[in-house]
């Protein structure tokens, strides 16, 4: 599970979660008049350099990154595979709602396990580009294999895992969804527009890296819910002394990681006091959000919402 939080951290840091909204056109290529959801064989655009074909509707869909769950789960679309599949389903918040109904091969912990994957039979394969550069070919073998740039936007990803299973309408009437979603949420938070927030993950045992406000759906003035930095708040993703934090003295701290590390995390802190001087934790202002938020998908800026809701409404 270490490896799979080091990913989804990684995903974190790098995406630009909400930083273009605009981006949701499709990028599908028909190869027959048939109308949306119908056009089989298709060309998707994807991040490989010439697109990938499919020439069929996929029924068997292998995802080599649990994030990816998500977004067809949010497509009314379960796959059929998925690596860490047993962990995901059981720790992630935002596969709770699936937990008891999905059955989803285990591929392991390792996107490289090609006899796992070929078990599987998939029609197709979703991973993130830059994952299974050394055994693409392989991997092209067993199926066709759409690469997906973890650079881009929730929507943009929405879309394209929408392009792979027939359901574009279905995607923009969730992106849209969604999207109203966050600017309800936004309006509510604005009772703490003057309130800072600083978005941490442990590091290590006991101490906290930065997740950084640079694009994140958290502090997105533009497409995401808006909340203020603490002056001196990193733009990137940096570890955190005790001391640093209380030198931006924030108003909300959130630590998005796993429940039970992050509990860890701030008891070890209880005896400090540079800790107990923190003005979020002398105003029980210290909230833990599940750590399948860092994945940044549909669902998880979906569950967020949920998640600010309730705290603009204490």
């Amino acid at each position: 599970m270490n490896r799979l939080i080091g990913w989804i951290a990684v995903l974190m840091i790098l995406t630009g979660v909400l930083a273009g909204c605009s981006q949701t056109s499709s990028t599908v290529t028909p190869e027959t008049s048939k109308s949306e959801g119908e056009a089989w064989p298709r060309t998707i655009q994807d991040a490989s350099e010439n697109g990938v074909v499919l020439e069929k509707r996929p029924e068997r869909i292998a995802v080599l990154h649990p994030l990816y769950l998500d977004y067809f789960f949010a497509l009314d679309t379960t796959p059929i595979a998925s690596t860490s599949a047993a962990e995901a389903m059981k720790e992630f918040a935002t596969l709770q709602p699936y937990a008891g109904s999905a059955e989803i091969i285990d591929l392991g912990n390792d996107s490289a396990n090609l006899e796992k994957i070929m078990e599987a039979n998939p029609d197709v394969i979703v991973t993130f580009k830059g994952s299974v550069d050394t055994i693409y070919d392989e991997l092209s073998k067993i199926a066709p294999v759409v690469l997906i740039d973890y650079t881009d936007t929730w929507e943009k990803t929405t879309m394209l895992c929408a392009q792979i299973v027939g359901k574009e309408e279905l995607a923009e009437q969730l992106i849209q969804e969604t999207q109203e979603m966050i600017a309800s949420t936004k309006e509510q938070l604005s009772t703490l527009e003057n309130k800072t927030f600083a978005l941490l993950r442990v590091d290590g045992k006991s101490n906290f890296n930065a997740q950084g406000s640079k694009n994140t759906m958290y502090y997105n003035q533009t497409a995401g819910f808006g909340l203020l930095a603490p002056e001196g708040y990193p733009e990137g993703g940096e570890s955190l002394t005790l001391e640093g934090l209380s030198s931006m003295n924030p108003d909300y701290i959130i630590i998005q990681h796993r429940i039970d590390v992050a509990e860890a995390a701030v008891k070890d802190k209880e005896s400090s006091k540079v800790w107990k001087s923190l003005e979020a934790v002398k105003n029980n202002h210290v909230v833990i959000f599940d750590n399948s938020l860092n994945s940044a998908s549909i669902l998880a800026v979906r569950l967020a919402s949920e998640y600010f809701v309730k705290l603009a409404e204490q």
